[in-house]
């Protein structure tokens, strides 16, 4: 027998491959915690349970001290397209409803974000012609920086989208001040006035490059994640 043809009795070298495991930051446990109650529907969070308010407004303290973005008002992280998966709101149990009850809300809170603004448009058509899509709201460099979109599609195939344009302005290293420019339902749209121009106030409690943190002039979160 030669070396040409060894036997089979002939051994390999046999490598040991050690994987290394990757522990999760603290950081990547508390957004997991948040994520995990707020089941993705392909449309924002607004109604939750009480404890559940209260579990995600506890990691949310959280997640914001560890925020790893100096100036986020004017890092460039904000730029991208994202998902709006919760808008905390108010607690239903605070007040007995009322007539003007969401109207008193809506003007103390500073209103609502552009993003849900489109969703309250596209929601309105006629849900049985109409299949709504999903809400991206996408940021940019140039003015107006914010486009929230919903794309609808009509039963006979044809679509359009809802689309909500605000402007976005640095107002501090933390505060940026969003103002609606204009909306526009199936093709139409409406350019608004700059005397009854809505804005609002913006705080930047949290960035990093998945995960968006916003708080309004009353404190109310909206939690937004990048799409991939």
């Amino acid at each position: 027998m030669t070396d040409d043809f060894p036997s089979d009795s002939s051994t390999e070298e046999i490598v040991d491959v050690v994987s290394e495991t990757v522990e999760p930051t603290a950081t990547d446990v508390v957004v997991t915690s948040i994520l995990d109650d707020l089941p993705d529907e392909g449309k924002p969070i607004t109604s939750i349970s009480k404890e559940t308010r209260a579990s995600i407004n506890e990691a949310l303290l959280k997640l914001e001290t560890m925020n790893p973005t100096e100036d986020p008002a004017s890092s460039p992280l904000l730029n991208g397209v994202w998902s709006l998966r919760y808008a905390g709101g108010y607690d239903e149990d605070w007040a007995l409803p009322s007539p003007t009850r969401q109207i008193a809300l809506f003007l103390y809170s500073g209103g609502y974000s552009p993003g849900l603004f489109a969703l309250s448009l596209a929601s309105s058509l006629p849900a049985g012609l109409v299949e709504v899509g999903d809400l991206e709201i996408s940021i940019s460099r140039e003015q107006p920086r914010i486009e929230a979109s919903i794309d609808v599609k009509f039963l006979g195939g044809a679509s359009n989208d809802v689309v909500v344009k605000a402007r976005l302005s640095e107002a501090s290293d933390i505060r940026l001040t969003e103002t609606y420019e204009s909306a526009s339902v199936l093709g139409q749209t409406i350019d608004l006035p700059e005397a009854v121009q809505y804005s609002r106030d913006l705080y930047i409690a949290y960035l990093d490059e998945d995960v968006l943190v916003v708080r309004d002039g009353s404190g109310v979160p909206e939690i937004l994640v990048r799409k991939q």
